[in-house]
């Protein structure tokens, strides 16, 4: 009788050892596995993406329906420092003023070689919609003090 109850014991005993042994081979494998970043970035390189301003035009407050609506010229650069090549899809520009929107405009998509550069001249407008006059005489005193900032917000697919 004393037989069955040592072999209760040797049963538990043997399958808390191999959970133990489980448990501690996951937390070993995951401890060893690479990061989801590194796996996503296998040569730790970014993208880096650059906005400049290389012209506008139409700044004025909104009087009239001919107003002409407020146009910015940009130059995205679009760096991939990658050593494969990247595809995206188009992207978004938006301008504003004290989160205000004053232009937008849709990127073309494009892709991109390994280690290579893309510049895109993005014209982005508002079409039918000048600046709000309060705005506009805010922009143009913070202008005069040098402290007028434009927000350029641009987004890829």
């Amino acid at each position: 009788m004393a037989s069955t109850h040592k072999k209760d014991d040797d049963y538990g005993c043997f399958s808390w050892m191999l959970a133990m042994i489980l448990y501690n081979g996951f937390f070993i494998l995951l401890t060893l596995l690479p990061s989801m970043r590194s796996l996503a970035y296998p040569d730790e390189k970014t993208t880096t993406c650059s906005i400049k301003l290389a012209g506008f035009q139409g700044l004025e407050p909104a009087r009239s329906p001919e107003v002409t609506s407020p146009a910015f010229d940009l130059i995205v650069r679009v760096t991939n420092g990658h050593t494969f090549s990247l595809r995206h899809g188009s992207g978004d520009v938006v301008i504003s003023y004290a989160g205000i929107p004053l232009a937008h405009r849709r990127t073309p998509s494009s892709e991109l070689g390994d280690m290579d550069v893309l510049v895109l001249p993005v014209k982005a407008t508002n079409v039918g919609v000048g600046i709000p006059s309060d705005l506009f005489r805010l922009m143009m005193d913070e202008t005069r003090w040098g402290m007028a900032q434009l927000q350029v917000e641009f987004g890829l697919a």
